[in-house]
């Protein structure tokens, strides 16, 4: 899910999906308070824009590229802790279904976009394409595997 709180602290772990591969940001504390982006390969951005670009080759919107990494909670209560219990997502009552993850959305720009056209954008591929206006898409139309 697309990244809504931008309030990041150093420490939060973020991962994006791009072309089959998976890749992994911490949100780092630079000098003088400010927030930096490193990449697994030790590079840092001074925004998660900045850090996607450098893994795409082009520009993107990083707070839709990445997103917050969590960790599964821990087997026994007693080895949770207070920062894993508050990453860990809620979980559903059992008579309720989990909720989808819509892997595709639809963009809140639409400038530039011909007339009858909405602009899409897949989570799974970071890739966005058009469709007929009024028609939400049921895939990806790149025909990648998730």
């Amino acid at each position: 899910m697309a990244i809504e709180n931008r309030n990041l602290k150093p420490g939060t772990k973020l991962v994006a999906k791009y072309r089959k591969h998976e890749y992994n940001c911490e949100v780092v504390a630079g000098e003088g308070e400010k927030i930096l982006y490193r990449l697994e390969d030790g590079r840092e951005f001074k925004s998660p824009s900045a850090a996607g670009m450098a893994i795409t080759g082009k520009a993107c919107n990083g707070w839709a590229f990445w997103r917050v990494k969590t960790e599964a909670a821990p087997a026994t209560p007693e080895a949770a802790t207070d920062t894993q219990a508050a990453q860990a997502p809620a979980t559903p009552e059992p008579s309720e279904p989990a909720p989808a993850q819509a892997n595709i959305f639809k963009l809140p720009n639409q400038k530039g976009v011909p007339e009858g056209q909405t602009k899409w954008h897949c989570r799974d591929c970071a890739g966005t394409f058009l469709a007929p206006s009024g028609e939400k898409p049921e895939k990806c139309p790149y025909q990648h595997q998730s």
